[in-house]
């Protein structure tokens, strides 16, 4: 997977998927930008960048704010002339009833406001500078169907409406040379280092149990990013190890 030379913004940093996006994506040579609200996070990587020796950027930003987001991506055009990609691993897991009549009005605005809000503000913000350079892919960060559907209705809705709005602008970009992608994750591990990616040469077996890695969804967000993906665009990519097929599951051995 080859992304030198890409400028890549990182919509959404903290201690899990985020921090596994930015440190495969410095790592693959990409130039990264990562966005987030709280400062911890950011200053994780910042402090680990130069001994990485990543081209790296951190902007602290509500990504909700339209405000926040045009600055954003102003200021990385400005620095570095473009933006090639952008992942949209924002979002969270709302915890409540999951029937519909006992869903509060605080549960149903956080779901929507969490996890649609910052697509619609940093794609609203990215897409006319892509359009105008006829180039440019988005990755946005949904759930798998199981774990969609096993969440507070207004997580599920928020969600799902991910889904259909991945193919939608697949469609209305495709004219302008823009791809527009998804990936469903399983259940994913919230904390992990971003200088110590996983030899992806180990095995991993195919269990529920081992939910899905950061790092395995990350890997796949810079398949979709790099030029490796130019001819995918409209695509769902589960990564949860079969976890929302209901298949019986690899069995323990040493290889696992």
């Amino acid at each position: 997977m080859d992304l030198k030379g890409k400028v890549v913004v990182v919509a959404g940093v903290g201690s899990g998927l985020g921090s596994a996006v930015v440190g495969l994506l410095a790592d693959a040579g990409a130039t990264t930008v990562g966005i987030a609200r709280s400062p911890s996070s950011l200053e994780r990587l910042d402090a680990l960048a130069p001994a990485r020796g990543w081209t790296y950027r951190s902007v602290r930003a509500d990504l909700a704010s339209a405000a926040d987001v045009g600055r954003a991506i102003a200021s990385t055009i400005a620095e570095f002339g473009r933006i090639d990609g952008v992942s949209l691993n924002t979002g969270r897991w709302i915890p409540g009833d999951t029937l519909l009549h006992k869903t509060t009005d605080s549960e149903w605005s956080q779901g929507i406001n969490e996890n649609l809000d910052a697509i619609f503000q940093v794609g609203r913000a990215v897409l006319p500078h892509m359009v105008e350079r006829r180039s440019g892919s988005l990755v946005i960060v949904s759930a798998s169907e199981r774990v969609r559907h096993a969440g507070n209705v207004s997580y599920c809705v928020a969600k799902g409406g991910l889904v259909d709005l991945t193919r939608k602008l697949a469609h209305d970009y495709r004219p302008f040379g823009v791809r527009v992608n998804a990936v469903l994750p399983g259940n994913m591990e919230h904390e992990i280092d971003p200088a110590s990616p996983p030899d992806p040469a180990r095995p991993l077996g195919l269990r529920d149990e081992s939910g899905s890695g950061a790092w395995e969804v990350a890997r796949s967000i810079g398949y979709l990013l790099s030029d490796d993906s130019r001819w995918i665009t409209g695509a769902l990519l589960t990564v949860d190890g079969g976890f929302s097929l209901r298949a019986k599951e690899q069995p323990l051995g040493p290889s696992t």
